[in-house]
């Protein structure tokens, strides 16, 4: 008669160890899966942010194309501006300017709130050719002057904390 060998418990130990590295892997696949969800989540709210400042800078590259003088921009209100020296903090970078009353909307869907912009008069450039009276002789001389303006559109995508803003410069001859 044979007699039963010891058992040491070898198989158990390793199962054991096999089922701990499953649960493990299973886990960290769970994380990456959610990490992944979030990333591709922030990525399209960034991207409608994005195009809601877009949609702001051309309604207002559209505004200063129908403007005929600078009237506007020396009252400093409502969205229109001179701009400010230097050494100054400048409008855009200051959360006040982005309520209703100190930028303008812009109509646009796919994000939580409508897009605002500012836009702020620089300065009046004078080609150099005009300034020297070349080509004009016996007129005057400024009139081929292009006003520059910078614009600062703020697009908020489909939550509130993806802000996007993007700023533009824009010359107009009036």
């Amino acid at each position: 008669m044979r007699q039963p060998r010891k058992q040491s418990g070898v198989v158990l130990v390793i199962t054991l160890i096999i089922l701990l590295i499953l649960t493990l892997l299973g886990t960290s696949s769970i994380q990456m899966t959610g990490l992944l969800e979030r990333m591709a989540r922030n990525t399209t709210d960034t991207n409608a942010a994005l195009g809601a400042a877009e949609a702001g800078l051309l309604a207002a590259e559209s505004l200063v194309e129908a403007e005929t003088g600078l009237t506007a921009y020396e009252a400093n209100t409502a969205g229109k501006y001179k701009v400010l020296g230097t050494g100054v903090t400048p409008r855009w970078q200051t959360p006040a300017t982005w309520n209703a009353s100190d930028s303008l909307a812009a109509t646009h869907t796919g994000s939580a709130i409508a897009p605002r912009y500012i836009i702020e008069f620089v300065t009046t450039v004078v080609s150099a050719e005009d300034s020297l009276n070349l080509d004009n002789v016996g007129g005057d001389s400024g009139t081929d002057q292009t006003q520059v303006f910078r614009i600062t559109a703020l697009g908020v995508g489909k939550s509130e904390s993806a802000k996007v803003y993007l700023q533009t410069t824009y010359g107009k001859k009036f």
